[in-house]
């Protein structure tokens, strides 16, 4: 899911006719073993029955929610042991394993910030477990600033995210431990390396908008409760003056609502600061100017109808928006003093607006089409001025600094390793670095398919081998896919593709509705009570696969990660017999229960949830927990989790797994690996990437039966 939680709606319940009642049987029942040569560890059945409007759920695995309890950690553990040494007894594993750290042994680095006569950016060397924030001076000159591995020898703190001031003295930086996210704001004087102010708790997710004269900044802030991702409703956006007692910071404006994301930006006079409040992940928001000097607040938008998100300069906010049925996006200006719209970037009949920034008085816009990059610059008037030349079909991203006229771009494809460029428009394209990977691209091919889903509709998939592949039905095929939230599934390049590759293998990328490759009318398509949508164009993926010769089913492998892991476990449950295998990983899969678990209640925008009637009786037709069939016949399944994810619950995966375990009568394998030191990804140590991807490589070979 994109950047982006437990609400208490018994009242609201009781109001709408829908109280719950919960059956409890007097004993635990053992579970039996449905196929004994896997040797699952046992586990207990106890039946909780929940009514949903007149509708009783049976749920025998309630208690897996509870992850404190003693009973659930020795069962997982349990668990891992059995997945880990089943899987890496195979002798695939071990040597993908070895392969994977071969590959993955290239520096990365992100797209530069300018900052003065700075440059901060973020580079890995190697297999180093976490990123490291690095400065460059203007002699060349480079310095390290923050190293996450040298604070923790596990490699699982991580830096969530940073923000260096107006003429590069300070770096505010976000760290959390074993994926939690549950970031505190540290301060860090970049000629000294030292420890410039007291550290902040709670802020999670933070923007940090400096003042141009660096004395202070504005922040988000949101407290939080006894566990990782629950979130109370203390979210504010707050001064903090340089010296002084955070706990005294000014609060400049408080969410509305308990589902809210707050996010301000300060404009490059500290004059204006734009406030924005999301309703939870629907990216719709209540807008407000905030004058920093005559302290006064307008509000330029009261409701969540539409969607918003913008930077200010110049006086004036510019807007990326769906306002007025521009489901491709428009970039709309507003005058801060007299609150008056103008359009400064049009809707696109095709291309889809993904970002923007504002550069040196330019509006630079990324823009995408079927599913490729586009860059181009603007004046502020809309003038579309020219485009920036990239080097092949990718996907890129860009910094750009309002009073510099430097343009930062990463770039990269499936066949094409990770790059940096500047770009100025006097000497153009200029390129910084690129990734030295161990691969031989050239033999990397990659084709884009259109194909028909369920109803009609055209979708776009990648499939990506080795030169000189035979369409004979018979090639080991990876098939991954997202749909939801609005975020694309890009081009780029992954150590992970490169070794399946080199197997012999096939990987497909379908960019199915849910996505945002088509604008917001692709998003709408594939959300709520058009879920089902996201389903079927997966689905038919691996249909064409196997019509066209690329595979047939017994060669076909699938994964999905977060929302994805939803996509990839409703296909265990709706579509077993188009494929052999399926890592459903981080997972959304009791769809009935999810609101209710850390910062799920910022994702009823996307899903619906099962406290309204409606959204309930859809919810329930899909949601692969409630549809796994009694005696299933089921493909092979590795779920995956994290123990400290704080966005996605470890119960979808931990319950799942009981269930088919329980239910398959087929002789394939049903896995689970929690990663103990782990989070929803975020601060999952190199080795430990390594190692998973070598246990979902080599699951997928021994089910696929690749020797």
């Amino acid at each position: 899911m994109k950047k982006i939680s437990v609400i208490t709606l018994i009242l609201l319940a009781i109001l709408a006719g829908c109280t719950k009642t919960k059956k409890e049987e007097e004993s635990p029942v053992k579970q039996e073993q449905q196929q004994v040569n896997w040797n699952y560890p046992e586990t207990k059945r106890k039946l909780v029955t929940d009514e949903y409007f007149g509708t009783k759920v049976e749920d025998y695995y309630r208690h897996l929610e509870n992850n404190d309890s003693e009973d659930v950690q020795k069962w997982t553990a349990a668990q891992n042991e059995l997945t880990e040494k089943t899987i890496f007894s195979w002798a695939q594993t071990p040597k993908i394993e070895k392969r994977l750290g071969e590959v993955w042994n290239y520096d990365k680095m992100l797209p530069p910030v300018k900052r003065g006569d700075k440059l901060f950016f973020r580079y890995q060397t190697g297999l180093q477990n976490q990123p490291v924030l690095m400065m460059q001076l203007a002699d060349g000159t480079k310095k390290e600033l923050i190293n996450p591995n040298t604070i923790d020898k596990n490699g699982t703190t991580a830096m969530d995210w940073w923000y260096a001031s107006p003429n590069g003295k300070y770096i505010a930086y976000g760290l959390s431990e074993n994926g939690s996210e549950q970031s505190v704001l540290h301060l860090l004087d970049t000629d000294s390396g030292a420890e410039a102010d007291k550290p902040i708790d709670g802020c999670r997710y933070a923007s940090v908008g400096w003042l141009p004269d660096e004395s202070g900044f504005y922040y988000t802030r949101k407290l939080d409760g006894n566990h990782a991702g629950e979130i109370d409703t203390e979210q504010s956006v707050r001064f903090h003056k340089i010296g002084t007692d955070a706990e005294n910071d000014e609060i400049i404006a408080k969410s509305s609502i308990k589902e809210a994301i707050l996010v301000s930006s300060l404009d490059e006079k500290g004059l204006w600061l734009l406030l924005t409040e999301y309703q939870g992940s629907s990216g719709k928001a209540k807008l407000a100017l905030y004058n920093t000097s005559t302290k006064e607040t307008k509000k330029v938008v009261d409701n969540y109808d539409n969607i918003y998100e913008g930077e200010v300069y110049g006086g004036y906010a510019f807007l990326k928006t769906d306002k007025d049925g521009a489901l491709n996006w428009k970039i709309e200006k507003l005058n801060c003093e007299t609150l008056e719209w103008t359009t400064a970037v049009p809707e696109h009949e095709k291309d889809v607006i993904e970002f923007f920034s504002i550069s040196n008085g330019r509006i630079v816009v990324s823009k995408m089409h079927d599913v490729a990059s586009k860059l181009s610059i603007y004046d502020l008037e809309g003038k579309n001025e020219r485009e920036i030349p990239l080097p092949a079909l990718g996907s890129a991203e860009f910094i750009s600094d309002p009073v510099n006229k430097e343009i930062y771009v990463a770039f990269s494809s499936f066949a094409f390793p990770p790059a940096i460029y500047e770009y100025t428009e006097e000497a153009g394209m200029k390129q910084l670095w690129q990734a030295e990977v161990p691969v031989k691209t050239d033999d990397i091919v990659t084709e884009q398919v259109f194909y028909t889903s369920k109803d009609g509709t055209k979708i776009p998939m990648f499939i990506i081998y080795k030169r000189g592949l035979e369409k004979n039905g018979k090639n080991h095929t990876f098939l991954r896919g997202y749909g939801g939230f609005n975020v694309n599934y890009p081009m780029y390049f992954s150590a992970v593709n490169a070794v399946w590759i080199e197997t012999g293998g096939i990987m497909a990328i379908a960019n199915i509705r849910g996505g945002g490759e088509y604008g917001e009318k692709w998003h709408r398509a594939g959300m709520l009570d058009k879920k089902q949508n996201t389903f079927d164009d997966f689905a038919y993926a691996m249909k064409y696969l196997a019509d066209e010769k690329y595979t047939n089913p017994e060669k076909l492998a699938i994964w999905g990660g977060s929302n994805g892991g939803l996509l990839t476990g409703a296909m265990v449950t709706q579509y077993g017999e188009l494929f052999k295998a399926a890592v459903v990983a981080v997972p959304l899969l009791d769809m009935l229960r999810f609101h209710k678990f850390l910062i799920g209640r910022y994702w009823v925008s996307e899903y619906g949830s099962s406290d309204d009637k409606a959204q309930f009786e859809y919810i329930l037709k899909y949601s692969p927990y409630q549809n796994i069939k009694k005696d299933g016949r089921f493909p092979a399944v590795l779920l995956t989790a994290g123990e400290h994810d704080s966005r996605v619950h470890p119960m979808h995966a931990k319950k799942m797994a009981a269930a088919l375990q329980y239910e398959n009568k087929s002789n394939n394998p049903i896995f689970l690996w929690v990663e103990t030191k782990a989070g929803h990804g975020q601060g999952k140590s190199m080795q430990a990437r390594i190692k998973e991807s070598a246990m979902e490589i080599g699951f997928f070979l021994k089910m696929l039966g690749v020797e």
